[in-house]
């Protein structure tokens, strides 16, 4: 379903826009479209950072993923993160 809407963009970008539709032959909303759908998949493909990280607003925040703690036992331990347990592993005692 289509829905109408008004966007207010400065004329540089509405004439790339324009070229870009006349190279691809397309409207100009199907490539507005793709940009979109294509934001979207780049901002999912993003390793979250966990909020407290994210909140601590010091120059280490989003310099430090997840994935950096999840790695580097010693760096989760520092910043106070309990990694998650994997599913499927056991613990040898």
């Amino acid at each position: 379903m289509k829905t109408k809407v008004t966007l207010s963009l400065n004329k540089k970008t509405v004439a790339m826009l324009r070229k870009a539709g006349a190279r691809k032959a397309k409207p100009m909303s199907a490539i507005v479209d793709e940009l979109v759908e294509e934001l979207d998949r780049k901002d999912a493909a993003r390793p979250e950072v966990p909020d407290w990280l994210s909140e601590m607003g010091t120059w280490l925040s989003g310099k430090i993923t997840e994935k950096d703690l999840e790695e580097d036992p010693r760096l989760a331990y520092a910043y106070g993160y309990k990694p998650r347990k994997k599913k499927g592993t056991k613990k040898n005692t």
